[in-house]
């Protein structure tokens, strides 16, 4: 049995020649390879994740021997996790918390399975929120007949902090967004444990987005402006320079048009119901002729007109120069059969006679109204004609002077509808420079749940009096391009709130005292929040 070898030659001697194992040269030289590959510890290190920061490095052997614990998701270094979520096709937001991203990887792929399901995406979202720390309850309602393809997610938070809660509801959004099946659309709520004003002053604005599907109204108008005609001529002109709007995929039917003319320009408008845009998702078309003897020169205007809130809007599609060659030109052929001149063609009348061809449309002018959503079946009878509309609320203090950020903040603006329970905070909410703007989207399905009910308050918990301007504006997109129309802008006053309707804390200090504590406009108890 071979003795100890000392401490100060490697333990590698040993299996060297005998003739070089009593070498003490080669035992020192052979202490450096020792420390690299096996570590000069006699006893094995504890099993550990080797970093940049480790102290007392084991040797590679034992490196090796601990490399399992690198694919362990809970045991793996922080800058480790991307490597190891590739292997498992996993893409990591920047904003997840060390703990959610471990969470995710450990158990993604058997969430594959689930991929698409309502189980799943409880799943999904009971591991973030679970991992964050912000609670763990999920709900998912998918019991809409109305509306097919139509879910509900409901979140339970234990943090009312607005800042955590807008930075957990844009993840959420997210994850859902990733993991719904592509058909379907949802309603984020997020309940969280808030306070309810006791006692506030504000004021309420009323308004409606369409009316209900059978009694919208719309209207298609072309508008012609020569650019050499007089007054006396604009009137013959409109009866003569033919202008037909037709639907790119049915007929809008034999309605005549109705023809106007002023002393600069003429219009023909043809009315426009529900069925005729759901008949012609794919949009509209103007043609002209004309009639006259003589090359017309001049402007062509397309303008579609629609109502929000039971007002007339209108949104100009298409603008451009027109130069149209005359109908009552004779034409003739060459040799060859060829029509070299004119437009207006001789043709044989059965059983005798000529005629002359009365009109010669131009090229199509196509265009789109609204862009029809993704799922565009509500019901069997009713097809979604818009995807969405997004409302944004501008609130302008002017006084009391000076604005502080004091004030700003005792102000709330809310956009309600009494379908979503949408009463405590708003998202994309910015307060800058004097003014709070809020912003929300209602989607289709939303609005023709909610045509009378919706509702723009103002409240503020201030003890001094209140005036601004307030301004409600929709963005929708017609003919491919985002247009913005007014709904409202009007001035208000906010009457100041007495102290004996603010609700605050309090506290004794060492001499019994009460000292007055921060302002606090509610009490205690539980609210919900959606985002839509």
């Amino acid at each position: 049995m071979n003795a100890k070898p000392s401490d100060s030659v490697s333990t590698y001697q040993q299996y060297l020649p005998a003739i070089l194992q009593k070498d003490e040269f080669f035992g020192q030289f052979l202490l450096a390879f020792e420390q690299i590959l096996s570590g000069l510890s006699e006893t094995p290190s504890q099993e550990k994740i080797i970093t940049a920061n480790t102290q007392n490095i084991t040797g590679l052997e034992e490196v090796i021997n601990n490399v399992h614990l690198y694919f362990n998701p809970q045991a793996t270094p922080e800058e480790f996790l991307p490597w190891l979520a590739r292997w498992v096709s996993l893409s990591l937001r920047d904003d997840w918390q060390v703990e959610v991203k471990k969470a995710f990887i450990q158990q993604i792929v058997r969430l594959y399975n689930l991929r698409g399901t309502k189980a799943g995406l409880i799943e999904i979202l009971s591991i973030y929120l679970q991992n964050s720390g912000f609670g763990e309850k999920v709900e998912v309602f998918d019991q809409f007949d109305d509306f097919p393809h139509y879910f509900q997610v409901q979140l339970t938070l234990k943090d009312r902090d607005p800042d955590k809660y807008w930075r957990q509801a844009k993840i959420a959004k997210a994850i859902i967004d990733q993991e719904k099946p592509a058909q379907t659309f949802y309603a984020l709520k997020i309940l969280v444990p808030t306070m309810q004003l006791t006692k506030r002053s504000h004021i309420i604005y009323t308004y409606k987005l369409f009316a209900p599907p059978q009694e919208q109204k719309f209207a298609i108008a072309v508008t012609i402006t020569p650019n050499n005609f007089n007054s006396t001529q604009i009137t013959q002109l409109a009866k003569q320079l033919l202008v037909q709007i037709q639907g790119n995929s049915k007929s809008l039917g034999s309605s005549p048009p109705e023809i106007t003319s002023n002393n600069q320009s003429f219009s023909v408008k043809q009315n426009l119901t529900y069925q005729h845009l759901q008949d012609n998702l794919a949009g509209f078309n103007v043609t002209l002729s004309n009639r006259t003897d003589k090359q017309f020169q001049g402007n062509l205007a397309i303008d579609f007109h629609f109502y929000i809130n039971d007002k007339l809007y209108i949104n100009t599609l298409l603008e451009q120069p027109i130069n149209l060659a005359p109908v009552l030109t004779i034409c003739r052929e060459n040799q060859k059969k060829e029509i070299i001149a004119g437009n207006t063609i001789f043709q044989k009348s059965p059983p005798r006679g000529m005629k002359i061809t009365e009109s010669m449309w131009t090229k199509p002018d196509n265009f789109k109204l609204f862009t029809p959503p993704q799922i565009q079946e509500l019901t069997p009878q009713l097809i979604a004609l818009i995807e969405k509309i997004d409302l944004e609320a501008i609130v302008e203090i002017t006084q009391p002077n000076p604005i502080t950020s004091d004030v700003l903040n005792k102000i709330t603006v809310r956009l309600q509808d009494n379908f979503s329970d949408y009463d405590l905070l708003i998202p994309e909410t910015i307060i800058a420079n004097n003014q709070i703007t809020i912003k929300r989207t209602f989607y289709y399905q939303q609005f023709l749940q909610n045509i009378d009910m919706l509702a723009l308050t103002i409240k503020s918990l201030h003890d001094t009096d209140i005036a601004g301007k307030v301004t409600l504006q929709a963005t929708l997109n017609i003919n491919q391009r985002l247009s913005t129309h007014k709904l409202l802008e009007q001035s208000f006053n906010l009457t100041a709130v007495p102290a004996y309707n603010i609700l605050q804390i309090c506290q004794k200090n060492e001499r019994g005292e009460i000292i007055f504590g921060q302002t606090i406009p509610t009490i205690l108890g539980t609210t919900t929040q959606s985002l839509n």
